[in-house]
């Protein structure tokens, strides 16, 4: 008989991990715990600290209330609780989304309502006039060279991972860290407030001279502008308050406007001048109108770089879609998609315009009808008199072109409020941003979020006391330039986060879109450092301000 075997003792250890997040397999070892770990609590010391996985992705206020509900859960359950379908349906209205856009509204048509802005009526016929048609064309494919890398660049950034609110900021904060990030995110958020202001003088000014035409001034020139802009801008954040989904009708409802604005303007080129229209410089389609305006004819100090200088702001919207990447359905696809098109759209668009106002209209004209009626013409004779009108001296070509006058007035009025309306909602959320991770000090308070999209409701205030301050300046001259160089910061730490995470090599750096070159953005850094510069010093000899104010300007 054998002996009879010792007792043996077996454990069984189990582990609930069905509400926890592994690498996609519930483990039976014991999961990896925050003690052992020697950062444990940097999260708050007064220390910079790189964040965790959980917070980059978004995930650790996620699981931190999975395991609350499973504690809550727990006790109702041994308590006797049970849940209620009202209970049920309350939990379900709560985590209901606030309203997101796909890539056509959502950056589509932000982009193309930013592109073409101002520079659109009031800036293309006097880049044509000074630069002429080639080199017309050369400017504004160089504006779309630089816009598509630095679009390229950013399409790489946001596919390498989930993209949240915040736009540029957070892409740049991902990549670079928060302090390359924080310090453009500030730049940037500030840029947008301030062209809030810049587009909203544009419309106030537009506004006073047609007052000033029907001799309505309210007080005088200058306090017209403020007055209206401040009424303006107070009308904007009232819309940007009242939430994203109206303010997306209200961006589409300006694109319908602005694009009967640029019909108007082209079905305005076929129609028959007459002797009023043809002394201000608009003599219909001929080829040797199109033989004089195709070289250059550089007045007043200008030259291939001011010129470009001067146009390079219709570029600065491509960012616009971007802005609201945490308002985005699918931020991946939609940032990408709806940028680059937006640039292939506009591009074709300002070339086509350019092409025809160069065809159709001379660039000096007297503006006397007896000299159009003379035998021979000679209201292009400027010898005797000073030419207020035609490509190079009148702002107001495309009004004078366009079938009916004040659609294009409109479509002024469309470009100029819907830039505002973008800027002054992605300057909030931008901000917001930075606020929540805390990189600079007593900024807290703008991270509060309301409502169920979380919006910026103080960051919108702020916004509108920066963009009030600059309308009391009532200057559009003297704004344009800094946000011109705001932007081109931007847009140089946006290429040059793609460059470094590529020539690094970083193990994280895997973005599913493929048509981007390291070298290429490279390229692109230096050029836009350059350009920076240029401005800078073009700002400082002062031909930029007096560049853009022409005599027969409205």
């Amino acid at each position: 008989m054998s002996p009879p075997n010792s007792p043996r003792h077996e454990y069984t250890y189990m582990y609930d991990t069905s509400n926890l997040k592994t690498f996609g397999t519930n483990l039976t070892e014991a999961l990896p715990h925050m003690d052992h770990y020697r950062n444990l609590m940097s999260a708050t010391k007064a220390i910079k600290a790189r964040p965790t996985m959980l917070q980059l992705h978004g995930e650790h206020n996620h699981v931190v209330h999975q395991l609350q509900d499973h504690a809550d859960g727990k006790k109702d359950a041994e308590n006797g609780a049970v849940q209620t379908k009202e209970d049920v349906k309350a939990k379900t209205d709560a985590s209901k989304q606030a309203p997101k856009f796909g890539w056509i509204q959502g950056v589509l048509v932000r982009c193309l309502l930013n592109i073409w802005g101002v520079m659109l009526f009031l800036r293309l016929s006097w880049v044509v006039g000074q630069a002429g048609l080639g080199l017309a064309a050369c400017i504004i494919l160089l504006a779309a060279v630089v816009t598509t890398i630095t679009s390229l660049s950013m399409s790489a950034i946001c596919t390498n991972g989930e993209v949240k609110g915040g736009g540029a900021y957070y892409m740049i904060s991902r990549s670079l860290g928060p302090e390359f990030g924080g310090a453009i995110g500030l730049i940037f958020s500030v840029a947008n407030a301030v062209a809030v202001a810049m587009y909203v003088v544009g419309f106030s000014e537009t506004v006073r001279d047609i007052l000033q035409a029907n001799d309505a001034l309210m007080v005088d020139e200058i306090n017209d502008v403020r007055i209206i802009g401040v009424i303006t801008v107070i009308v904007l954040l009232g819309i940007g308050l009242i939430g994203m989904e109206w303010e997306a009708r209200a961006q589409i409802v300006l694109l319908v406007i602005l694009l009967v604005a640029v019909t108007n303007f082209v079905v305005g080129t076929f129609i028959p001048t007459n002797p009023e229209k043809e002394s201000k410089g608009f003599v219909g389609y001929q080829g040797d109108v199109f033989l004089k305006n195709f070289g250059p004819d550089f007045r007043d100090g200008e030259s291939f770089f001011s010129v470009f200088a001067i146009f390079f702001p219709a570029a600065t919207g491509i960012l616009a879609g971007a802005n609201i990447s945490g308002d985005l359905r699918d931020a991946q696809k939609a940032i990408p998609k709806g940028t680059l098109l937006a640039i292939l759209i506009s591009t074709i668009v300002y070339i086509f315009i350019a092409w025809l106002v160069g065809s159709c209209v001379e660039r000096d004209a007297t503006g006397n009808v007896l000299d159009a009626l003379a035998v021979p013409k000679n209201f292009t004779n400027c010898s005797g008199t000073v030419c207020t009108f035609g490509l190079s001296n009148n702002f107001q070509v495309m009004e004078l072109v366009s079938g009916f006058g004040p659609l294009t007035y409109a479509g002024i009025f469309a470009a100029t409020l819907s830039s505002a309306l973008a800027s002054l909602v992605s300057a909030p959320k931008i901000f917001q941003a930075v606020a929540r991770d805390k990189i600079f000090p007593k900024i807290e308070f703008f991270a509060k979020g309301y409502g169920k999209a979380g919006e910026p409701f103080r960051s919108y205030l702020l916004a509108f006391i920066i963009a009030v301050a600059c309308i009391l300046i009532a200057e559009l001259n003297a704004i344009a330039p800094i946000i011109s160089n705001f932007f081109l910061m931007s847009y140089t730490l946006i290429n040059y986060s793609c460059f470094d995470a590529s020539f690094v090599q970083s193990p994280g750096w895997r973005p599913a879109f493929k048509y981007y070159s390291q070298w290429v953005s490279l390229t692109c850094v230096l050029t836009f450092l350059g350009l920076s510069l240029l401005l800078v010093v073009l700002f400082q000899a002062g031909v930029l301000p007096s560049s853009t104010t022409p005599s027969g300007s409205v």
